[in-house]
């Protein structure tokens, strides 16, 4: 059977060169924009299936929710640059991301019988949350605008060969939420990364994306889905209840407790227990990212990226050469070779969306082009009588320097009120405290002092995190062993020459879990961490021991006997 092979077509202004994909809703192209003397940008065509342009519900929807992703601009948001219709196609002109999206990333790495690094997984979710912080912060007219993504999955997750990842479908997952038409196969696929709140119809906020934003770091991280039933109801119901079956360093052992405390933190049931911005998840992921000792950036994922995709990369550039053979068609006027690559700026009619392309304009009359030109003359006059009076031009002013935003230090130490000192100057303050106003391209020497205590120093880079956390433990001075008075030889003698060694007086306790993590406390005081915990180090004798979920609602209790230099061993089932 002969293979259906794309060929290159005319679009209106565009030139359609490759069919990417297609969905319940859209199919997306691969585009090329002509401009004067031979330049052309690649760019990226979202065009709605003409089936759903007789709704003339969804499509007010589509132009409403259009106008606000056009409206976004960051680093890590894909950009929209323009909103239009070619007959009966509504489209969308953006931004092309050369890379992967974050699901073909982590199947790639299955493939490959590989996980994906934590230290990866940590940035590029760190990322995810810058992108999705500004678009719950931005403004429009000086109030917020109260976007909410909605559908924050691995296929709206972009990273391209250079390391940049950016949230995409900002806005056509909102009319796809509110469209009061249901459309077979838009949802499919997605119910595993809602929120509770959503499946269950209630009012959700942003912080409805930071628990979507808790799935991917999680299905990152394990390279498995969280939420996946044999059924889209089972699945639903899953999500409701926001279970999660087993913690992710129970499953990949290089994830660190710290990082398992984190996602269980985005996972909550309830939104008041989740991170209360994508900013406050960002800082902590750029925190547990800085504590791992690996330093990621753009240039880190890229490299990660290439041999990962070494064979693809190959092919798009050997289809890239070819789609430079490409010449405009002859229909497309030289009118029509500039289109909107760059964003103008807001249009002052509410009719028209920011970025869409407007009606041309209407031909005035004579008398309005007599009096406009009379108009023009007379202001020329005046300016040059303006510039003769006055000769003298002040000089112009100073350019600002621009400069990154000062770091901020937060120090603590066990014990509190250790002198902090920076860079050999001490900066006055005592443990706990924050130092602001450090310089992020300087690498700086941290020191804590304490009588009684031995000096404690760390160096100290930003890179690109503006806030830095240092928890420090400080050791205490060995005080000096007191001489004992000499004694004489018949003493020495009645002595035996070997001391018995003391007897420990310990034994070691191993709590663990199956079902669900769980909290421990023994004897009423609660550990540092959730199981599974391993030496914990008691007394002989009996000890009371509760296991508490407080995600399911399950307390367990338990009394084990620890005795003296033995490993007890202490494993229970939450259900």
């Amino acid at each position: 059977m002969q293979e259906n092979i794309f060929r290159p077509q005319q679009f209106g202004k565009y030139m359609l060169t490759e069919r990417i994909g297609a969905g319940g809703m859209a199919e997306i192209f691969r585009a090329t924009a002509f401009g004067v003397e031979g330049f052309t940008k690649e760019i990226c065509i979202k065009r709605i299936l003409p089936t759903l342009t007789s709704d003339e519900t969804f499509v007010k929807m589509f132009i409403d929710e259009a106008k606000i992703a056009v409206s976004l601009h960051h680093a890590n948001v894909v950009q929209v640059f323009d909103l239009g219709r070619i007959g009966e196609h509504y489209f969308i002109a953006m931004e092309l991301v050369q890379g992967r999206d974050l699901l073909r990333i982590i199947n790639q790495c299955r493939r490959n019988k590989r996980r994906l690094p934590v230290h990866i997984a940590l940035y590029i979710l760190s990322q995810v949350c810058k992108g999705l912080d500004y678009a719950h912060r931005v403004k429009s007219e000086g109030r917020k605008m109260g976007i909410i993504h909605r559908d924050v999955s691995p296929s709206n997750i972009l990273v391209s060969w250079e390391g940049e990842v950016k949230v995409a479908d900002f806005g056509i997952a909102k009319a796809t939420h509110r469209e009061h038409k249901t459309v077979t196969g838009t949802m499919k696929g997605k119910y595993g990364y809602m929120s509770p709140e959503q499946v269950r119809g209630d009012r959700i906020d942003h912080r409805s994306d930071i628990f979507a934003a808790g799935i991917l770091l999680y299905e990152s991280l394990v390279s498995q889905r969280l939420f996946k039933g044999p059924t889209d109801l089972q699945t639903l119901e899953m999500v409701r209840e926001a279970k999660v079956p087993v913690l992710p360093s129970a499953i990949n052992k290089k994830v660190p407790p710290e990082v398992d405390e984190l996602v269980m933190k985005a996972l909550s049931l309830h939104p008041e227990d989740r991170f209360q911005t994508a900013g406050e998840m960002h800082d902590a992921l750029a925190d547990r990212l800085f504590e791992t000792g690996k330093r990621v950036d753009s240039k880190a994922l890229s490299e990660f990226m290439k041999p990962l995709f070494e064979e693809e990369i190959e092919k798009e550039e050997a289809r890239a050469k070819e789609r430079k053979k490409l010449t405009p068609p002859p229909s497309i006027t030289t009118n029509d070779l500039t289109p909107p690559l760059v964003l103008p700026n807001p249009s002052t009619r509410p009719d028209i969306p920011m970025g869409a392309t407007p009606l041309p304009r209407q031909r005035r009359s004579a008398l309005f082009v007599a009096v406009t030109g009379t108009s023009i003359i007379l202001a020329i006059a005046a300016i040059i009588v303006t510039v003769v009076w006055f000769s003298y031009t002040p000089p112009p002013p100073k350019p600002i320097a621009i400069t990154s935003a000062p770091g901020v230090l937060f120090v603590d130490s066990q014990p509190h009120g250790a002198s902090i000192v920076i860079d050999g100057n001490d900066t006055g303050h005592k443990t706990p405290a924050t130092i602001e106003g450090l310089d992020r391209d300087t690498e700086h020497v941290l020191a804590l002092l304490v009588d009684e205590y031995k000096n404690w120093s760390k160096k100290i880079n930003f890179g690109q995190m503006q806030r830095v956390e240092i928890q420090a433990q400080l050791v205490p001075i060995p005080k000096p062993v007191p001489q004992k008075p000499a004694e004489n030889k018949q003493d020495q003698k009645a002595k035996p020459r070997h001391k018995p060694k003391p007897q420990k007086m310990f034994g070691t306790l191993n709590v663990n879990t199956e079902g669900a993590w769980a909290y421990v406390y023994v004897d009423g005081k609660r550990q540092s961490r959730p199981t599974p915990l391993y030496g914990i180090r008691l007394r002989p004798g009996v000890h009371k021991i509760k296991l508490q979920n407080p995600k399911l609602g399950i307390t367990k209790i338990r009394n084990i006997t620890i005795r003296k230099n033995k490993a007890s061993n202490l494993v229970v089932k939450l259900r």
